[in-house]
């Protein structure tokens, strides 16, 4: 399994299997709505589209895009960025 496989599914588990979910802290409502397309190297998109679909706000939506193997990302913009990172494994990273 190669170290950003492995680093992602460590992340995911962690966020699995902790009591913090995004959806469970509604964003503000004055923070914007936005869209971001993910490319992904590692993992397949249909498969983690599933995975990450519970941990959107009610307001938000993700799409996989087979062809290009990427997933469409359309929440408020804090969820989007906590997502991003889960998916490139910067999960635990200071910025």
């Amino acid at each position: 399994m190669s170290r950003f496989l492995a680093s992602m599914v460590l992340s995911l588990f962690l966020l699995l299997n902790s009591s913090y979910s995004f959806s469970q802290y509604p964003a503000p409502r004055d923070e914007p709505i936005v869209i971001q397309i993910v490319q992904l190297e590692h993992a397949d998109a249909e498969e983690l589209a599933e995975v990450l679909r519970p941990f959107l706000s009610k307001d938000g939506r993700i799409t996989a895009y087979g062809p290009a193997n990427s997933l469409i990302i359309k929440d408020r913009k804090s969820i989007v960025r906590e997502l991003v990172k889960v998916i490139k494994g910067g999960l635990g990273k200071k910025e």
